[in-house]
């Protein structure tokens, strides 16, 4: 089918069109639906809602409590929620019993799967090609099996989300040897442990730590070939995520409101601070590792483990005899040297890159001097077009380390829906923290229903 190119008739055009189909832009999406707006349509490239399927490890969980649903934490009643999810399936006597917030990463995504299976408005196989302006609203062009659709829309929201990344020295390797040279999130589906004699991991946040655990299980079954396995950070240590209760309230829409009205440079020198806010190992894993190793080493018996920390991975050669080639410097001593090994698994992180649809813009969408969006306390992109264009996920260098959470997703995605509809569909909460963050009497968002821009002050995550 090709697509009509031309004036949109007035009844064509849809209140929002949502780019990608994550947790987030799944959240908008069940809560347009929940208040009755059927005047909606949201692409994604993939065929089928999923969530990090190369995580989806054997016993990992969400590292955040199970009300982080898509819906509950604005609308604890909606037919969307988790716990209506279970009674669908009859669990609740089940998770009743087991006793624990936080659920298994896959019962997550079958959660999400059953929220997406109930949503008319999701056209899942559809890949956005190009957006621009045309009389007033959004064009958005999809491709979409042999052929293309085109949506026009008064509101955008973008929620492509954050991306695998890989150093330099990994990237042309990985794509050389996928099988032997990846990222911890393509780890489940590609990694293949037959003819690997030595496994470098490396990383030290929670990604990093599940892969470890995952081969040191291998390790001690004893249907499997022998093999070391190497866990190398360039951090100080292999150290626990920050997860006290006083420290979680930086994940709530208080300290957002903050960190928005703080000044770019003073925004880009505080993040890179947080890192164990969300890249750290939960206490948990970092508890289960050592304890393996304990135990293991028990009457003296030989490890094939190797943990180093302040090694940063400089270089990387494939060698005449096939095996790579890892070259590390430590940042302390700097001491320079070498490990060859058979397979790299990288949890490297992830990092938010701009669409190409966004050219067909030109100019309207405005960027700061590094060549990042700008965007407003309300995630809403600033542009000289129509109507509003709002961010979900790719905000971290406007609004903070609650951008990736989960814990935040429905309370922006309630925001958005609010500002959409130009009224308030869901009550959001005027102050949720205990702790006031700033030198104001009070700077948590005012009203309910929409995100107020806080004066400037002077003065840096995985579900």
């Amino acid at each position: 089918m090709k697509p009509t190119v031309g004036t949109p008739a007035a009844g064509e055009i849809l209140d929002v069109v949502g780019i990608g189909i994550g947790p987030f832009n799944l959240s908008l999406a069940a809560l347009l639906a929940e208040a009755g707006y059927d005047r909606t349509v949201f692409l994604e490239r993939k065929p089928r809602f999923s969530w990090h399927p190369g995580m989806l490890l054997e016993g990992t969980t969400l590292q955040v409590p199970f009300l982080a649903d898509l819906v509950s934490l604005v609308a604890p009643t909606s037919r969307f929620s988790f716990l209506n999810y279970l009674q669908a399936h009859d669990r609740l006597y089940k998770f009743l019993f087991f006793e624990n917030f936080h659920i298994p990463r896959r019962e997550y995504e079958h959660y999400c799967q059953w929220v997406s299976d109930q949503l008319p408005s999701l056209r899942f196989g559809s890949e956005v090609m190009r957006v621009d302006v045309v009389d007033g609203c959004y064009r958005v062009t999809a491709r979409a099996g042999n052929g293309e659709s085109i949506h026009y829309a008064r509101n955008l929201v973008l929620g492509t989300g954050t991306q695998p990344w890989l150093p330099a020295c990994l990237d042309t390797l990985a794509q050389r040897l996928p099988q032997r040279v990846m990222h911890t999130a393509d780890y489940a589906q590609r990694f293949d442990l037959a003819g690997k004699h030595r496994v470098l991991v490396l990383g030290s946040g929670q990604s990093a730590a599940e892969v470890v655990q995952a081969l040191l299980a291998r390790q001690g079954d004893d249907e499997a070939a022998p093999f070391e396995l190497n866990w190398f950070t360039r951090s100080p240590g292999f150290l626990a995520m920050e997860y006290s209760k006083l420290g979680l309230e930086h994940f709530t829409p208080d300290y957002t409101a903050y960190f928005h009205g703080l000044t770019q440079n003073v925004k880009d020198r505080v993040v890179p601070k947080q890192g164990l806010f969300y890249k750290g190992i939960s206490f948990k894993t970092i508890s289960e590792i050592y304890d393996c190793l304990y135990h293991r080493s028990v009457g003296g018996a030989p490890l094939p483990v190797q943990l180093r920390a302040l090694c940063e991975l400089r270089e990387v050669e494939l060698t005449a005899n096939g095996r790579l080639d890892a070259q590390f410097v430590h940042l302390q001593t700097g001491h320079t040297f070498s490990i060859a090994v058979d397979a790299i698994i990288a949890g490297s992180g992830y990092r938010y890159t701009l669409p190409s649809f966004l050219d067909g813009l030109g100019d309207c969408v405005q960027y700061d001097d590094m060549k990042r969006l700008k965007i407003d306390a309300g995630y809403r992109v600033e542009h000289r077009g129509p109507g509003q264009i709002f961010m979900q996920n790719g905000e971290l260098h406007t609004h903070g380390i609650g951008a990736p959470d989960l814990g935040l997703g429905a309370w922006r995605a309630a925001s958005i829906a609010n500002q959409i509809a130009g009224r308030e569909l869901y009550r959001l909460s005027s102050r949720v923290a205990f702790q006031t963050f700033g030198a104001e009497a009070d700077n948590a968002p005012s009203t309910a229903g929409t995100t107020p821009s806080p004066s400037h002050q002077t003065i840096e995550t995985i579900g």
